[in-house]
C-alpha cells in the first residue's frame, strides 16, 4: 500500500456527536472522524484511487504523539471552545499526518481477515 503524498486534499471532518460512531479498535466511542482521499497500487500496478477514515479515540490515542493536541483539545468532551479553535488547525494537520502515513501491518489484516472468516465479525 502506498499512502497518497502529502498535497492538499479535501478532507472531511466529523465531530462524534451526537451518536458518536464506535471505534474499529476497541468499540468505545470516538471523538473525530476523518475521511480523505487514499490511492494505493494493486497487483498489476495501477493506481487505486478511495477513501479512508480515520479516527480520534480517547481510550486507544493517547500514547500516540500525534494525537496529544487534539486529544487535550477534546478532554473537556465534544468540540473545542471557539477560544481554542485556532489551536485545533495546528494539532489536527499533525495528526492527519500521522495516520495517513501509516500502513495497516500485515498480521493485523491476517487475524481480521480470519475473524471474519469464522463469523466474528
Amino acid at each position: 500500500m502506498t499512502p497518497a503524498p502529502d498535497l492538499p486534499h479535501p478532507i472531511a471532518l466529523r465531530a462524534a456527536d451526537p451518536a458518536p460512531p464506535p471505534c474499529p479498535r476497541c468499540r468505545t466511542a470516538v471523538l473525530l472522524v476523518a475521511r480523505y482521499p487514499h490511492t494505493w497500487h494493486n497487483r498489476s500496478g495501477e493506481p487505486v484511487h478511495g477513501l479512508r477514515e480515520s479516527v480520534l479515540c480517547a481510550s486507544c490515542d493517547p500514547d500516540d504523539p500525534a494525537a496529544a493536541g487534539l486529544l487535550a483539545l477534546f478532554a473537556d468532551g465534544g468540540l473545542p471552545a471557539p477560544a481554542t479553535s485556532d489551536a485545533l488547525g495546528p494539532h489536527l494537520r499533525t495528526w492527519l499526518t500521522a495516520v495517513r502515513r501509516r500502513a495497516p501491518h500485515r498480521a493485523d489484516l491476517d487475524a481480521e481477515e480470519a475473524r471474519w472468516r469464522a463469523g466474528e465479525l
